[in-house]
């Protein structure tokens, strides 16, 4: 399709002067105008350690096991896929050595599936060979349960083992995981739980704290010293904020630093191994987990579950394989287990390394954020995602010093330590700087917010905070106060990825082309601390005073820096002359119906071949049932390949996979920028329009490129500093027949 990537998101543009577009000539142009920016030179990173290898532990005399299940299914996205995981479970069922129980809370009024039956029951899990339906015995049918309190997660548990002992214990939650905030949100509480945080403000949540405050009078309550393997079958909790929570509790834990899939675990895969060899250690055992993860998966091994997971989800005229299948769904996929009890090691290494960061220039360490491998991102979508590779970010940290800079030594421990500590790890070819742990770095404005800034993060993350120094360290980035010391809000004025840039005027070959014509622009960016640099391109409206973003995308650098497979650009100097030929090109996406609809596609990863780019459309999900879902169309090769919803407000949401169904629905937004031309005193104002409506029908969806309509084209450069600050010049470009 186009050139060159990096990820985005909700675009927003920040900053823009009148435009004063009414005759639509170049001289009606002023500027685009945004905020502030970083960068810093690369060089060679330090040697990557290696792991040692995890001992083969001795055959334990008791070797039963009690595997539970937390299965919060009150969700119209998961319901189906977390279902389907419960009638995987049972292909397996329970044995003398590995008895299976389950807590399942449904969603009224989505899949349609097993009668269709509705609120919270228990199940001690079987063997059935019916993907379709669950046959085993139901324990209990608990009413409408609230699985987003931890009461109900401290119930379920201690229900589970007084009822079911064994000699080892494993705990599964699966629904939508946050990160550190937590997740397993509940839509239909039948009593509201008590969070009173802006972050839960859509309803109740099982913060990070409270899963904690759970497992720990689960204990209590039992009478075990700790849980063998805690998992989470859930998006983004792979974090080191998260381990450190889990760590008095459990032996192993099981995350994913990134959105799963939305089949989830192969659950049959590693139920099997442990069957055939129940003596095996937590360890071991959180490998399998991770070992089997997609590849193993039921819905993609079972000929019969794999043509329908097919039919919904390719194109294709005939069967796949199961490797195709399996290698389709793993191009983003993040799992790991870790284990906890080399932990404390890990996180005195952590502490070192955040105090041998606080001694560097912050300027390096932002640039060092801004390039490092990032996830999905569950707050606001205008700034960069906080959610970031530790062992990626060190990394990049390392490349930048020379060999024998002292904080080598402490970017060395932090890595070998990590390696301990991460047992096994699974990561697709889009997330190759995933290396196990993802860390909170957030920008400036989110570190600042009600909703996730530093009271709210030391609040649900307290063990974490308590245990490590890394508040103190984010307060010193945005304080530039010293390590340690506790700077209120209003001292948080220090964003040390800023600087001023420039973007020349810029220069046309041509100011007005025909259709089949194109303009060459030539320009200059200049500054100490360039981020990333776009192009942007938009059509005038005349009548209405609007401009529509039709097209956005990175310009290469033309040197490109790769640490651990991440590329980022080396902008070689405080001056940057960029040069590209403009063409009045448009992009549609055609949902089956031989019709192109425009859309605004965002490149996603800097670097990345055309081939091998993925491309985002922001909008609105709705399905068969009405309701509806903030939603975001991932391209590849032109073709569609991912949906993800987001369970929340516009700010704040969990990302989830949606399956899309037949009779589902998705309405682009338009990004549109008002001028109001004709008012000095009004500043510029960018929302979201509803555009048109593309239908799922069971055909596939593809992106193709298409002719521009005649009229003036805003054409432009925009450069960002590290710290998401953006900088812009723009000119006309009139299109004729």
């Amino acid at each position: 399709m186009r050139s060159t990537i990096v990820r985005l998101g909700l675009i927003c543009i920040l900053g823009l002067s009148s435009l004063g577009l009414s005759a639509c000539s170049e001289s009606d142009i002023d500027e685009f105008l945004s905020e502030e920016s970083t960068a810093v030179p690369v060089a060679t990173r330090a040697p990557m350690p290696t792991r040692a290898p995890v001992p083969n532990p001795a055959p334990r005399s008791g070797d039963s096991w009690l595997v539970m299940v937390y299965s919060d299914a009150d969700d119209e996205v998961l319901e189906r896929d977390m279902m389907f995981d419960i009638n995987e479970i049972e292909t397996v069922g329970s044995t003398d050595a590995v008895q299976i129980v389950a807590q399942i809370d449904r969603f009224d009024g989505g899949y349609g599936g097993d009668n269709n039956w509705k609120r919270t029951r228990r199940y001690y899990l079987t063997q059935d060979d019916n993907l379709e339906r669950i046959n085993s015995e139901m324990v209990a049918d608990l009413g409408e349960v609230n699985m987003a309190d931890g009461q109900s997660l401290t119930d379920f548990a201690t229900w589970a083992i007084t009822t079911y002992p064994a000699d080892n214990y494993v705990l599964i939650m699966s629904d939508h995981g946050m990160g550190w905030p937590g997740g397993w949100s509940d839509p239909d509480p039948a009593v509201p739980g008590p969070d009173g945080l802006e972050l839960t403000s859509g309803g109740d949540l099982l913060l990070l704290n409270e899963i904690a405050q759970s497992l720990a009078d689960v204990r209590a309550n039992t009478g075990i010293d700790a849980f063998d393997v805690i998992g989470f079958d859930a998006c983004l909790m792979g974090h080191l904020e998260v381990a450190a929570a889990m760590a008095p509790h459990a032996r192993v834990m099981v995350a994913s630093q990134e959105v799963e899939p939305a089949m989830g675990w192969a659950y049959a895969s590693f139920l099997r191994k442990l069957n055939q060899r129940s003596n095996m250690s937590a360890v071991e055992l959180g490998n399998a987990i991770v070992d089997g993860y997609i590849v193993d998966d039921l819905r993609i091994q079972d000929d019969e579950a794999r043509a329908k997971l097919v039919s919904e989800n390719f194109t294709s005229d005939g069967p796949l394989s199961a490797d195709v299948v399996a290698d389709s769904f793993s191009s983003d996929i993040t799992l790991s287990a870790y284990n906890l009890q080399e932990l404390p090691t890990m996180l005195s290494a952590f502490d070192d390394f955040v105090v041998a960061i606080s001694e560097m220039d912050q300027a390096q360490i932002a640039e060092a954020r801004t390039y490092s491998q990032s996830f999905e991102n569950i707050f606001d979508e205008n700034y960069a995602s906080p959610y970031i590779d530790l062992g990626h970010f060190a990394s990049v940290i390392a490349a930048a010093l020379p060999a024998d800079d002292p904080h080598q030594t402490a970017i060395t421990a932090l890595l070998q330590a990590n390696n301990q500590v991460v047992t096994s790890h699974r990561n697709g070819a889009d997330r190759p700087g995933a290396s196990g742990f993802s860390i909170y770095f957030p920008v400036s404005e989110i570190f600042t917010s009600s909703y996730a800034g530093s009271d709210v993060y030391t609040t649900v993350s307290d063990t974490f905070s308590a245990e490590t120094r890394w508040d103190d360290f984010l307060a010193l980035h945005y304080s530039g106060m010293p390590l340690g010391e506790k700077p209120e809000i209003e001292q948080f004025t220090v964003a040390p990825g800023a600087a001023t840039i420039t973007v020349s005027d810029i220069q046309l070959s041509e100011s007005t082309i025909n259709v089949a014509g194109s303009s060459t622009l030539s320009a200059s960016v200049s500054g100490t601390q360039i981020g990333f640099v776009y192009s942007f391109t938009g059509y005038y409206d005349p009548e209405a005073d609007t401009i529509l973003v039709v097209d956005r995308d990175y310009i290469d650098a033309g040197v490109t820096r790769t640490v651990d497979g991440v590329d980022y650009p080396d902008w070689q100097g405080e001056q940057v002359d960029i040069e590209f030929d403009w063409e009045p090109i448009l992009y549609g996406i055609d949902d089956g119906s031989d019709s192109l609809v425009f859309a605004l596609l965002d490149p996603q990863a800097y670097g990345k071949a055309d081939e091998a780019a993925t491309y985002t459309v922001e909008g609105v999900y709705t399905f068969a049932s009405g309701r509806t879902r903030d939603a975001r169309l991932f391209f590849k090769a032109g073709d569609l390949v991912k949906v993800l919803g987001f369970d929340g407000t516009k700010t704040i949401g969990a990302p989830s996979v949606i399956t899309p169904q037949n009779g589902d629905s998705f309405t682009i937004w338009h990004l549109k920028i008002a001028l109001h031309s004709d008012d000095a005193n009004k500043d510029v104002e960018y929302y979201y329009e509803e555009g048109e409506t593309l239908n799922f029908t069971g055909k596939p969806w593809a992106v193709y490129e298409y002719q521009a309509n005649t009229g003036d084209y805003v054409v432009g450069i925009q450069a960002d500093d590290m710290a998401g600050n953006r900088y812009e010049n723009y000119t006309v470009i009139t299109v004729d027949e």
